[in-house]
């Protein structure tokens, strides 16, 4: 039989096959007696649902066909662009953990560069959108929908916008203290807006790291396959 190697584990070299009678067969990495690309036409032999002794027929490689597939791995192998930038999908806590550090040094190595950290205030929006899309996929991941990325967020937002108007209120009724300088109402309103910020920074930290410990949903969900074994997931999704 005829068909397309559809996925590959990047690591086992266990993929999946889309035979000609509209089939998925699973396969190991020994059934084939050369590499295999997502892409490629094979000839095979199905036994028991799963194929063999493949022949490679028309090689991706050759044919200029990229690894782009709708059944591509997602989680198998750290893909940054996806894992960074895109909010579909599930991202395994491993994965998480990996972008996370990048963010968090490339964050703070960039902001110590002398001049150059001055133009970190632009790319503030890219690692803002970085964070909402790990976090989203790191919810998807666990069976939960990507927007409740926003309840961290909406945390620390909502509290300054609070401290701002506390500070405009005190403006506002004792104009005076602040051109005088005056230490009491100064540190009451820091008293003010730092205990709003000793409450919800532990909040939020307690929030990510519960994101980044709590395990996946297990087999495949409405964002996709588990992260972890895509191939034998969609294998059984189509078994």
């Amino acid at each position: 039989m005829r068909g397309e190697v559809i996925s590959i584990d990047s690591l086992s070299g266990d993929g999946l096959i889309s035979g000609d009678d509209g089939q998925r067969y699973p396969f190991l990495s020994s059934a084939s007696r050369s590499v295999l690309r997502v892409g490629d036409k094979v000839d095979f032999a199905p036994s028991e649902g799963a194929a063999t002794d493949i022949m490679v027929l028309a090689s991706a490689a050759s044919a200029g066909v990229g690894v782009a597939s709708g059944y591509a791995q997602q989680g198998v192998g750290y893909n940054f662009a996806s894992a960074m930038f895109s909010f579909n999908g599930r991202l395994r806590r491993s994965h998480f953990w990996i972008s996370w550090a990048i963010l968090f040094f490339g964050y703070y190595v960039w902001s110590a560069i002398p001049l150059l950290n001055v133009l970190l205030i632009f790319a503030l929006p890219v690692f803002l959108w970085a964070n909402l899309a790990v976090g989203a996929k790191r919810f998807h991941d666990m069976g939960f929908s990507g927007w409740l990325i926003a309840i961290p967020w909406s945390i620390l937002i909502i509290g300054s916008i609070i401290s701002l108007i506390v500070v405009g209120i005190a403006a506002i009724n004792d104009p005076q203290a602040f051109e005088t300088d005056s230490t009491a109402t100064i540190m009451s309103l820091m008293g003010a807006i730092g205990l709003f910020f000793v409450v919800a920074l532990p909040v939020s930290l307690g929030f990510w790291l519960w994101l980044g410990i709590a395990d996946s949903q297990p087999g495949r969900n409405a964002h996709g396959p588990n992260p972890k074994n895509p191939v034998d997931d969609t294998a059984n999704t189509f078994a």
